[in-house]
């Protein structure tokens, strides 16, 4: 089997935080989340990506900005929605921008005690309400038992930057497992591991090395 992780292409709200804005997405599903036109146009670039085409079966998150890219990318294709597929959830956060947290008193402390601001990197720490990376783990691992390894097939599966994370931690076994929180993601681009196994799934589109 040959698996096919993509991340959304670029959001405005992706766009806006490049940009400086120091705002909570998450799960935040509304038009600040919907694809830029450069996201959408990285998503129909991917339709003429030889692996891309190659896709037998695709998985795709709940929320609008993968769903879009997906059909972008494999037009008038057969889809699965998988909730398990979604983002990590900020929780009362999402939405809202890093000074409007800051205002409210008890919420202060995300941005300036060690013990809460590593909420949107940590296996730990969360937003309230929200996930942290220990959850994103259990419902990805959840997801893969569903697969079939043995199937000569691609699949592919349209998620996002935190959630594909958690797949690269639970097909490499990476150590320590904080590394994680080094892996560039990048909008649109594929990333195929090959395997017989949840075990055996090698990464051969990339080297490690290029993503951390």
């Amino acid at each position: 089997m040959k698996i096919v992780l993509i991340r959304h292409g670029e959001t405005k709200a992706n766009l806006a935080m490049k940009n400086g804005l120091k705002l909570c997405i998450g799960c935040l599903n509304n038009e600040f989340a919907d694809l830029t036109e450069n996201g959408q146009q990285q998503a129909k670039q991917l339709a003429k990506n030889e692996v891309i085409k190659s896709i037998h079966k695709v998985y795709v998150s709940d929320l609008k900005r993968a769903i879009d890219t997906a059909k972008l990318a494999k037009p008038n294709f057969e889809y699965v929605i998988v909730s398990n597929l979604r983002e990590r959830c900020l929780g009362i956060f999402e939405g809202k921008t890093k000074e409007e947290i800051r205002q409210n008193p008890e919420y202060e402390k995300y941005y300036t005690d060690s013990d809460y601001m590593n909420f949107k990197d940590s296996f730990t720490q969360k937003a309230p309400e929200g996930e942290n990376y220990t959850d994103v783990m259990k419902r990805v691992m959840e997801f893969l038992k569903t697969l079939d390894f043995q199937k000569d097939e691609t699949i592919g599966i349209f998620s996002h930057y935190c959630t594909i994370r958690c797949m690269f931690l639970a097909i490499l076994n990476l150590e320590p497992k904080e590394k994680v929180f080094k892996l560039k993601i990048r909008n649109c681009e594929p990333y195929v591991f090959e395997g017989n196994s949840l075990e055996d799934l090698k990464l051969i589109s990339h080297k490690i090395e290029e993503i951390v």
